[in-house]
């Protein structure tokens, strides 16, 4: 993937707050993406982030899109631990139950994902497009663009041409709907699977994590050096450590 602008990267991020989680209950697609629009995004995230497809992240965001269907909306899950260090205090999975949102937070949340569609109490602040917005208009434009070169779709163009369209820095609409999903395919990849994506660990394999070891916790030997896996040595990681240090 080339280099989305650092605006439409940042705004995105702005936007989502890296906070809006979903939970693997809830990731059909159907519920707000149609079945093409679901199918382009899987394409256009695998673009993205290579083993997107896998980690279930275009899953995810649909689900995102459709927080406000379920009761209670699925944005923060409950806590404190996930149950995969042991049996969490309660003795279930806490982050398997999500906690209403109080009225000021629905109210953010519903700005966030749906956009103020001109109503007062939603455009204090001004106006807002919605990621339910942002992500229509992308992958129809996306689409669009895929059979001006000769495509049926988005997903059938050759990976080489996806990664031309999504890196058109004269389409404002693209720029708009790249750097959102690139954001959102990032936080669903490396988030907690509870939460939609990382589809069975895939994306903490990708990068050696092992995931969240709570209650039971890290030793002091895991905290301070790296993990086996890495083939990165301790004093290899402390000489680079330094070096940076140096340079500061």
């Amino acid at each position: 993937m080339g280099p989305i602008t650092r605006r439409a990267f940042l705004t995105a991020a702005g936007a989502t707050g890296l906070l809006a989680l979903i939970p693997a209950s809830a990731t059909a697609g159907g519920v707000f993406l149609t079945t093409t629009e679901l199918d382009t995004l899987r394409a256009a995230a695998e673009t993205l982030v290579p083993g997107a497809r896998e980690a279930h992240c275009a899953e995810a965001i649909g689900a995102l899109l459709a927080a406000f269907a379920f009761d209670p909306p699925r944005i923060h899950a409950g806590g404190p631990f996930s149950g995969r260090a042991g049996p969490a205090v309660s003795g279930d999975d806490d982050f398997r139950h999500f906690i209403a949102l109080d009225p000021i937070a629905e109210l953010g949340w519903r700005i966030r994902i749906e956009g103020s569609q001109g109503k007062p109490e939603r455009e204090f602040a001004g106006p807002v497009t919605g990621l339910q917005e942002i992500y229509r208009t992308g992958l129809a434009r996306v689409n669009q663009r895929a059979r001006a070169l000769g495509a049926r779709d988005f997903a059938s163009l050759a990976p080489a041409l996806q990664d031309v369209v999504l890196n058109d820095p004269a389409d404002a609409d693209v720029q708009t709907f790249s750097g959102t999903a690139l954001a959102n395919t990032l936080e669903f990849m490396y988030g907690p699977p509870e939460y939609g994506g990382n589809r069975n660990l895939s994306g903490w394999r990708s990068i050696g994590w092992p995931g969240d070891a709570q209650p039971r916790g890290f030793t002091a030997r895991q905290v301070s050096e790296p993990d086996p896996a890495s083939g990165v040595s301790h004093a290899e990681a402390q000489a680079a450590l330094d070096a940076l240090r140096r340079h500061l």
